[in-house]
């Protein structure tokens, strides 16, 4: 039997982030979500990371023009994170 994938909107998937974050921290915190693919960093260090994340932050943009994505590109204990930042459209700070 298929299994139907999940889906979520990347402004739902923000909200769910904000709100854990709220809950955690006490407050909300302004800033964005990161959102990328995780790769060894061997692996990136055989590509232009730099450019695949312009790339996949261009096509991610065009599906969801209202958002406010910087490409970005990150390496942290081996694992490098190739993706964007979504900024949120709207600063909530209490």
């Amino acid at each position: 039997m298929a299994t139907k994938a999940r889906t979520i909107k990347l402004a739902d998937l923000n909200d769910v982030i904000d709100r854990a974050v709220e809950a955690s921290a006490g407050k909300r915190l302004p800033g964005g979500t990161i959102i990328g693919k995780q790769i060894q960093e061997a692996l990136a260090a055989k590509i232009d990371t730099k450019a695949l994340a312009r790339d996949v932050t261009k096509q991610a943009q065009a599906a969801i023009p209202d958002a406010k994505l910087t490409p970005k590109v990150t390496t942290v204990g081996g694992i490098t994170t190739i993706g964007f930042i979504m900024k949120p459209i709207k600063e909530v700070i209490r």
